[in-house]
């Protein structure tokens, strides 16, 4: 019997999950207007912090001005509360991931 190597998620283009979730600082930069931050936590890496903040900023959280650059940055494991639970404390997250 010949068996082939499990694909790793390199491979599938996956990330794979962190084991715990990260907040992300992501800054976009309007056609017109001046840069705004947003602080996304999730536990899907960095892109998916990205497509958060953008879609949110269409969505009534930012202007219609349309989007020239957006950037991210990681800015460490998200905090926990009293409880060892993830403190969100304003941030945006996906409740599906929560």
């Amino acid at each position: 019997m010949i068996t082939a190597p499990l694909p790793q998620c390199e491979d599938l283009g996956m990330r794979a999950q962190s084991s715990w979730p990260v907040q992300y600082r992501v800054t976009i930069k309007p056609v017109t207007g001046e840069p705004r931050d947003v602080y996304v936590i999730t536990w899907l890496g960095p892109e998916k912090a990205v497509m958060m903040a953008a879609h949110a900023d269409g969505r009534g959280y930012g202007t219609s001005d349309g989007i020239y650059d957006i950037g991210v940055e990681a800015l460490g494991p998200a905090d926990s509360d009293d409880h060892g639970l993830v403190a969100v404390k304003g941030c945006l997250v996906d409740r599906m991931e929560f």
